[in-house]
């Protein structure tokens, strides 16, 4: 009954059932991506392990989300974005309930290489799925709201994933959320479509603007016309750093940073890292809006947000211990809002390419920043063994010398930003 009333909506009253549908499932990639930072006192205690070896827990879900973004792009192009979403939204839930079963730390990790699996086939079919269903000037905006739900999801993997945990058990939690996942895939298979002309099986003309070619196999030609843009390599190079940063921070360092140098308890750490998502949650459509609709540019933007995205790097890499407890809350929301230029990245990618490779070129893209994430979280954790701490707690030193490591990395990046073609146009 439900799955014929929303088929026999408009095509443009379908869209908000497609979005709410990504948003759905979108929710639980972000959960995932930033959990381990609430429950890190809890993984270091209960599986004995070192800050480098948490930091490899922790980006086990970027190792593998990377590494298999590649292949979510050319199922998106081939398969369509239905198959891909419903079908590794099955593995995410499977990778929670191994999670939550641990037993020892090699089958944690093995478990969050699953997850990072799993949910690295909702953000490449997503980004297909706005290039067929909206226009150029809606695509970034798009692209921000679905952004922004994400962080809704990073907003319940801070605070309220600190009391779940306090209360019932980190376990707990994954058991749940295993559940839940399976239930998206189900929804995403039954309510996604993967174009207008697929919509009720409609054999009916599109405009050429939303048009979509048959699904092909990828060419040499396509291939070649990828690697050989500069901007591919300097986009993947900012997303690299810039969200690699961020997750750094969010996903994981920034609780203990929180604790050991403040003194401040998981729930005071959650509720501060909340911040950073509220902070995504509103940057992410406005950069979107901002750059579509205001400034009407890409490159401009992504400018100023890099630039911005510098002064709380600066603060926590030059005064690590002076900042006052208030200030975190807003270097954490600033954090979040000027985190999230990733969001114009994926349209000026989208705008240099054809729509039929499309999928393929921005899953390329979208391997770095989980590269980039990986290597911060798992970096970072080996400059705090380092410097050398006792018993899970590491001295203010420690910290100030990853932050300032993040800090150089920044601005080189920054540095690159001035070199990127500007793609947004007026016709």
């Amino acid at each position: 009954m439900v799955k014929d009333i929303i088929f026999s909506l408009t095509e443009k009253k379908y869209r908000w059932i497609l979005l709410l549908t990504l948003a759905l499932v979108y929710f639980f990639v972000y959960f995932h991506r930033v959990s381990s930072a609430v429950i890190s006192k809890d993984l270091l205690q209960e599986f004995g392990v070192s800050a480098l070896s948490l930091g490899l827990l922790s980006s086990m879900y970027f190792y593998s989300y990377s590494l298999f973004q590649i292949p979510v792009g050319i199922f998106s192009d081939t398969l369509g974005p239905r198959k891909t979403i419903a079908f590794l939204t099955i593995f995410s839930a499977l990778g929670s309930f191994l999670f939550g079963i641990a037993l020892n730390f090699n089958m944690a990790l093995g478990a969050r290489l699953i997850i990072g699996l799993g949910v690295s086939g909702v953000w490449i079919p997503a980004l297909k799925l706005f290039s067929t269903w909206y226009s150029k000037s809606e695509y970034a905006t798009m692209v921000g709201v679905l952004l922004a739900v994400g962080n809704v999801g990073a907003l319940s993997a801070s605070y309220p994933l600190a009391m779940i945990s306090y209360e019932f058990g980190w376990r707990f939690a994954f058991y749940i959320i295993g559940i839940i996942s399976i239930f998206l895939a189900i929804i995403a298979w039954a309510f996604i479509r993967d174009s207008p002309a697929h919509y009720l099986n409609k054999n009916k003309e599109t405009k050429t603007s939303n048009s979509v070619p048959k699904r092909q196999y990828i060419s040499k030609e396509h291939i070649k016309l990828i690697f050989r843009n500069k901007d591919v390599w300097i986009l993947s190079i900012w997303l690299f750093v810039a969200y690699g940063a961020l997750l750094a921070y969010q996903g994981l360092w920034a609780y203990p940073y929180f604790r050991d140098v403040f003194n401040l308890s998981r729930g005071a750490s959650g509720f501060i890292l909340m911040f950073v998502s509220i902070g995504m949650l509103i940057g992410s459509p406005f950069v979107g809006y901002f750059s579509d609709k205001i400034m009407k540019s890409r490159k401009k933007v992504i400018i100023i947000w890099l630039a911005s995205f510098i002064l709380p790097w600066i603060l926590m890499a030059f005064f690590t211990e002076q900042l006052n407890v208030s200030l975190l809350y807003l270097l954490s929301f600033w954090m979040g809002f000027f985190g999230c230029g990733n969001v114009v990245v994926f349209a000026i990618i989208k705008e240099q390419f054809p729509l039929e490779i499309t999928g393929t070129v921005q899953s390329i893209v979208n391997v770095f920043p989980f590269v980039g994430a990986a290597f911060f979280q798992t970096f970072l954790g080996y400059i705090l063994d380092i410097v050398g701490g006792f018993e899970g707690v590491y001295p203010v030193a420690a910290y100030s010398m990853a932050f300032k490591f993040v800090f150089a990395f920044v601005i080189l990046v920054f540095i690159m930003s001035f070199f990127v073609k500007e793609t947004l146009t007026t016709d």
